[in-house]
């Protein structure tokens, strides 16, 4: 006869590896700008941003989760010397009107940002940037 306390160890490996993680799903559905953000063209005052169905490793972009969790995939240095390597940053982002006002981080400390959204559709996203301060650590 089987011993029951080896199969509880495998059944509990099976429920965690099917519960899904919110940060890593490609199912962001809600109001703008919820999504995943990438492919950046930048101009004079801001930026263009193409929605994509997830972020390509060592890619530059940005996912706005509904929850207002703000992700932004950047340079993991402070080196911008090829080959890149990207890390996740975290924050917050709220919304008003067409106003996005971000904290988040980056690998030298904090960041506060306020974007203006200029132009919006499903794929595309315009934004000029109103303000950018960053706290480096000390």
């Amino acid at each position: 006869m089987k011993n029951p306390f080896t199969l509880l160890p495998i059944a509990l490996i099976f429920i965690v590896s099917c519960v899904e993680d919110p940060l890593l799903s490609a199912s962001d559905t809600g109001p703008l700008p919820v999504g995943s953000w990438s492919n950046v063209s930048y101009n004079e005052t801001g930026m263009t941003l193409e929605k994509v169905n997830k972020l390509q490793d060592n890619t530059y972009g940005y996912r706005f989760l509904g929850d207002g969790t703000f992700i932004h995939r950047a340079n993991s240095g402070f080196c911008g010397t090829p080959p890149i390597v990207t890390s996740d940053f975290e924050g917050s982002w709220t919304k008003d009107g067409d106003i996005l006002n971000i904290q988040g981080t980056f690998w030298g400390g904090e960041t506060v940002e306020e974007w203006q959204i200029i132009s919006s559709d499903n794929n595309v996203l315009t934004i000029k940037v109103l303000k950018n301060e960053l706290k480096m650590e000390e």
